[in-house]
């Protein structure tokens, strides 16, 4: 089964390609998707492949796991779910469907999220090294559906304590 969580930023398209049978997703340097904010919590959720099925568990974040704009502790995920991970918004592609996949998509928790217009250009990223939404130049100053102030140059990492 070939996993890819799709994302938006600023009318681009970026993508990235689970591999293995688990990704956990949270700001941890360790994690499979890194996600650098604190509405992520260190280790939020993980993707696990099990009898056939992709899933979405919770690791007791504070933020909440979002499938479909519902909060969950568990989840099966399909093809063309929104999964919302703190300030980021996934779109799940399994085998290659959705073969479309446009936004603007309704946010997960209405009044957090603008929507960009959609966009065909792709960036694409696979989780054989660990994926790092840091390294990605996100602009936090124009709207975004999948980030909104991923990183926010005065924010400090809950980890080290130190400026970013």
């Amino acid at each position: 089964m070939k996993v890819t969580l799709i994302m938006f930023k600023g009318g681009q398209r970026r993508e990235f390609h689970l591999s293995g049978e688990k990704t956990v997703v949270g700001r941890r340097q360790d994690c499979g998707l890194r996600v650098p904010t604190r509405d992520v919590s260190r280790q939020h959720c993980e993707i696990v492949l099990e009898k056939g099925a992709l899933v979405v568990r919770d690791l007791g974040s504070t933020n909440g796991t979002y499938v479909n704009n519902k909060r969950v502790a568990e989840a099966k995920l399909s093809a063309g779910d929104h999964l919302a991970v703190g300030p980021v918004e996934f779109v799940v592609q399994i085998d290659g469907k959705p073969e479309k996949i446009e936004f603007p998509v309704a946010p997960a928790r209405p009044a957090e999220r603008p929507t960009p217009a959609p966009s065909s250009a792709a960036d694409e990223v696979d989780t054989e090294e660990i994926l790092d939404l840091d390294e990605l130049d996100l602009d936090v100053e124009e709207p975004i559906s999948a980030v909104e102030a991923v990183l926010d140059e005065d924010e400090e990492d809950d980890e080290t304590g130190k400026k970013k």
